[in-house]
């Protein structure tokens, strides 16, 4: 009888992969920093794209059809191998509970799932900022299914910036301008920490990510998102060795 403590078990359709990504569908560009790019993060991801479901969807019409996709593609996601689950979409947040409850392993689809921990972190008295693609569409709903009461925190949207809406909100090309794209944003945030007195920063929108770096640089205060989130989660899931 072979020793069980010998045996490497089979079945699945990836290994050694410790996050598997909920996709929207979408053509712009995923820059490194993004969640959908695969030199973002120092171990494998996987990205599954749900067909049919888009930002505009997603954000302004929400039908209560969109879900089940969803819960289709995490399972199958599980089912491949992947040791935990988020999305490439902080407002995936209305769907939190319903697709932790439909699969075995961690899921984490929002980076508004750090909003507690950034609380118990920074102080009831801390002032924390949201960064998101559409202030608009952002509900308490989101909040709620992250564990957090809307009001505690200060939210800027990006609306009114045109490279980033044009693209990546309205879809009406493909390619950006990097630069004004670097712009705009760092603009935004500018505009949050100073209105909001702000402590601390969290990007809702994961394609923001890309552009935490300089967001930092120019508001010299810690900023969460998407990514601090993958990099906890990652590394709980696929522990090093130690010794």
């Amino acid at each position: 009888m072979p020793d069980p403590t010998h045996i490497l078990k089979g079945g699945f359709l990836h290994y050694d992969t410790p996050i598997g990504v909920l996709c929207l569908e979408s053509m712009f560009p995923k820059p490194r920093g993004h969640v959908r790019n695969p030199r973002t993060y120092n171990f494998p991801v996987i990205c599954s794209v749900v067909k049919g479901v888009d930002i505009p969807k997603l954000l302004f019409d929400p039908q209560p059809g969109l879900l089940q996709p969803f819960i289709d593609a995490a399972q199958q996601l599980e089912k491949d191998g992947v040791a935990a689950i988020t999305g490439s979409c902080g407002f995936l947040a209305r769907f939190q509970a319903e697709l932790a409850a439909a699969v075995h392993i961690p899921v984490f689809v929002s980076s508004l799932l750090q909003l507690p921990l950034m609380r118990l972190m920074h102080g009831v008295s801390a002032n924390i900022g949201i960064l998101t693609a559409s202030a608009q569409a952002l509900t308490v709903d989101h909040f709620k299914n992250a564990a957090s009461d809307i009001n505690d925190y200060t939210i800027r949207g990006m609306e009114g910036y045109p490279e980033f809406w044009e693209t990546i909100i309205e879809g009406k090309r493909n390619d950006f301008d990097m630069v004004k794209l670097e712009k705009e944003i760092c603009h935004s945030a500018q505009e949050l920490v100073t209105s909001g007195n702000l402590d601390a920063l969290l990007l809702e929108c994961t394609d923001l990510s890309a552009f935490s770096h300089h967001i930092q640089e120019k508001i010299g205060i810690p900023v969460y998102d998407i990514n601090s989130l993958v990099e906890y989660v990652a590394y709980s899931v696929c522990r090093k060795r130690y010794l």
